[in-house]
């Protein structure tokens, strides 16, 4: 066998090793993530998730649950730390310093006469064993300034962290709202179509005998299963728009899974309330500029940035600072073993003044790239704002019209039920009644989904902390009027 061949199988039978061991460590690291979680499920609030959702159960297990905003409350308490670590470093230096030796000879020395050229006997100074010991304070001024500069930018950390927790919050909520809505008209459209799934299906096959066999009009057949199939196709796509929400939702709150909850129901004629925006764009522009978290964050960065400006300014200047110390030596050949001293010291780094024009001139373009950031993000802010309102009266607009839509099926389901009662009407009229009502139903709740996700789309636009929400469902049906009259509700 060859060497290159030895060589060959020995690399492979090392990697197959280490990629076995790896294998035998990946089942136990998956079972402390398990345990995690299962802990994490644990800590849950079990009276709560025994008893159907309202969205604001849903918000407030979210906000107070979800693993991404218990990370970013970390990153906050982190911050808060490390403003409090850099106040110590405005301290003075406080050095202790202490030494044992012992040398063997004894350290002799001698000395020559320059002028005569004669040579002295030799003596010692210093015993064979030394005991030193030092206590020094000083203090640099300039490092002292640097200090103060730099709590001041641990504290905007501190405020940036606090910044970027509220926009995550923000956002949270606005999906946690968008999830909900969507999950609720999930658990409807299941447990409504599933009931009537089977008659349309049979309503189908009925029109199919019914073509084949000539009873009827074959036109009149066909044209009944096509109209029935293609209302089933569009509640299918419908409910496919909302399968996957319950398990987001249950992610977002910090539920491991989504069967570990119950949301609230939703009836075919729920009153869902709505209403108009209350405030006119200009004041929500106003709104958005004073309390957007991101134009925060880049006015703290700013302050931040120009604090550069000022540690690099400071660092060209020469250290400076008093110091005062207490000193001992055990050496029996010295009168005092003990003293104390004190005076200043001064250090210039002739290197920092070399670099400081560039290092200054880097730390502005740094401040000024924050400051045109800042523009933009206002900018970018307005139009987020503008934005979202016409999302908003758009939606509104839509959802009235889909809510009249789905007024008029109810009442021309209730009429083909009666025609069918008094052998004036058929069963097909009814049940294309029945599947049309329901896809106007679902069409109603989908779209009230989209404007409670644009509404929270607008308020997290304008950066508004979050308040429990007031829009809820309640079992009294709609006026059906015009879509212009629709009712109005805080």
């Amino acid at each position: 066998m060859s060497g290159r061949t030895v060589f060959r199988n020995t690399v492979l039978g090392v990697s197959a090793a280490a990629l076995l061991s790896a294998c035998s460590a990946m089942p136990e690291d998956l079972a402390e993530i398990r345990a995690d979680i299962n802990r994490h499920a644990g800590s849950l609030p079990q009276e709560v998730l025994k008893r159907p959702l309202t969205l604001e159960d849903a918000v407030a297990l979210a906000v107070a649950h979800n693993l991404d905003a218990r990370v970013k409350v970390m990153e906050e308490v982190l911050a808060a730390g490390k403003a409090d670590l850099s106040l110590f470093a405005m301290l003075p230096e406080l050095a202790a310093k202490g030494n044992w030796s012992k040398r063997n000879p004894r350290k002799a020395t001698t000395s020559k006469d320059l002028s005569t050229g004669t040579v002295a006997n030799y003596s010692t100074g210093e015993d064979s064993i030394s005991r030193t010991g030092d206590l020094t304070a000083s203090w640099n001024l300039v490092d002292f300034g640097i200090a103060m500069v730099r709590a001041d930018q641990e504290e905007d950390k501190m405020v940036l962290a606090a910044e970027k927790r509220r926009r995550a919050q923000h956002l949270l909520i606005q999906d946690v709202q968008a999830a909900y809505w969507k999950a609720v008209i999930n658990d409807f459209a299941n447990r409504k179509f599933k009931s009537l799934e089977a008659r349309l299906v049979k309503s189908v096959e009925d029109a199919e005998t019914a073509e084949r066999t000539k009873v009827g009009d074959p036109m009149q057949m066909l044209g009944h299963q096509r109209a029935i199939v293609d209302t089933m196709r569009q509640i299918a796509e419908l409910q496919r728009q909302t399968s996957t929400a319950k398990a987001d939702l249950a992610g977002l709150m910090g539920v491991p899974s989504s069967n570990a909850f119950d949301l609230a129901e939703l009836k075919d004629d729920s009153f869902l309330s709505v209403e108009d925006p209350d405030s006119t764009v200009e004041a929500m522009e106003a709104t958005a500029l004073a309390n957007r978290p991101e134009l925060k964050t880049e006015e703290v960065q700013f302050r931040i940035d120009r604090n550069d400006i000022r540690t690099e300014l400071l660092k060209t200047l020469p250290g400076i600072g008093p110091f005062m110390g207490g000193h001992y030596d055990s050496n029996s050949f010295i009168k005092y073993n003990a003293w104390v001293d004190a005076g200043t010291h001064v250090a210039w780094n002739l290197v920092d003044i070399l670099t400081a024009p560039k290092r200054i001139g880097n730390a502005q373009n740094t401040a000024e790239t924050t400051r045109a950031r800042r523009l933009a993000m206002g900018m970018a802010v307005l139009t987020q704002v503008h934005v979202a309102d016409i999302q908003v009266r758009h939606a509104l607009k839509e959802y009235r019209l889909t809510e009249q839509m789905a007024a008029i099926d109810r009442r021309i389901t209730g009429l083909a039920a009666k025609s069918k009662q008094a052998g004036s009407g058929s069963a097909m009229e009814e049940i294309k009644a029945e599947a049309s009502a329901m896809l106007s139903t679902l069409r109603r709740f989908i779209l009230y989904s989209d404007l409670q996700g644009a509404k929270a789309r607008l308020k997290a636009a304008q950066g508004i902390d979050h308040t429990p929400p007031s829009e809820t469902f309640t079992d009294s049906p709609p006026p059906e009027t015009t879509a212009d009259a629709a009712p109005q509700s805080g």
